[in-house]
């Protein structure tokens, strides 16, 4: 009866975290997470199937943790599930999503060394299975590119995101979310380095991409009009740069809320050029259109 018990709490509780949550269910769910693990560890011994409960029991809260921001609680966590996984047979998928959860929490703690070993540990964990998650493992190497980025690796950086972007684009279509953002990504990347010609290349497949998943007039694709926008003005095409900054603030106007952020910044870069311009005109009229949003 108590192995039943639990499974129907580990039941509940993989099911509430697979959703987004709020302060009023965070209860509930810590509630849940230490029932789980409360009772695989009184029948630890008696059956695997408590070891198991115990294993997933720890993985989730320490998920649970990580996304409530506990980053300490969610670490120590992590640990014990993943000495008792190192020490369980056929734990490699176990073990790359806990892997995983560790670099996160790390990466959020900002030791970057550590998310490192924790990411490729969880690659090197997932690259083991049969058959191998390859988005998933792409998933990964984006998170990878961003840390070697800050670091200032930029070959790193560059591996990853075309081995995520192969992937991608090999798995599920040129015209999926997931590749689009990796030709976003893998653009960003390469403006940062000044390679233009590549960058354009990355946008506008990013664009072509999200035009037909999202639209012309959308927050997504909005974000690779912004940014070939950056890139046409720089390459010295100021008015077809000025044409998808427009572009780009037409589709954040849609959801405002969603991406107040990013449509701030993209005000910012459509003045700098405006001004560099000294077309004062253009930049009142700019000013006067984001102050009629509430943005001053």
């Amino acid at each position: 009866m108590a192995s039943s018990t639990t499974e129907s709490s580990l039941t509940k509780l993989e099911k509430l975290l697979m959703e987004s949550f709020d302060d009023s269910q965070s209860d509930e769910l810590k509630k849940l997470a230490n029932e789980v693990i409360d009772k695989a560890r009184m029948n630890e011994d008696a059956s695997s199937q408590s070891e198991e409960d115990l294993l997933r029991g720890l993985e989730l809260r320490a998920d649970f943790y990580r996304r409530s921001g506990d980053l300490e609680s969610a670490k120590a966590d992590y640990v014990e599930a993943l000495g008792l996984m190192s020490s369980s047979a056929n734990s490699d998928e176990g073990i790359g999503r806990v892997c995983t959860g560790l670099a996160v929490v790390h990466e959020q703690n900002g030791a970057s060394d550590l998310a490192k070993s924790f990411y490729q540990r969880a690659i090197a964990a997932f690259e083991r299975l049969t058959p191998r998650p390859r988005v998933d493992i792409a998933d990964i190497r984006n998170n990878l590119a961003f840390i070697y980025e800050a670091d200032g690796n930029f070959d790193e950086a560059e591996t990853c995101l075309l081995a995520a972007l192969k992937t991608c684009h090999e798995s599920l279509g040129p015209d999926h979310e997931k590749t689009a953002v990796l030709y976003n990504n893998v653009g960003t990347l390469y403006f940062k380095v000044e390679h233009d010609e590549k960058a354009k290349e990355m946008h506008d497949l990013a664009l072509a991409s999200r035009v037909k998943i999202f639209g012309d007039c959308h927050v997504e694709t909005a974000q690779s009009y912004g940014n070939l926008a950056l890139v046409l003005v720089r390459s010295g095409k100021v008015k077809a740069g000025k044409e998808h900054f427009d572009k780009a603030l037409e589709g954040f106007e849609t959801d405002l809320e969603s991406c107040r952020d990013d449509y701030e910044i993209v005000v910012a870069n459509y003045k700098d050029v405006l001004m560099s311009m000294k077309d004062d005109e253009a930049v009142s009229a700019l000013k006067a259109r984001v102050l009629k949003r509430g943005i001053s």
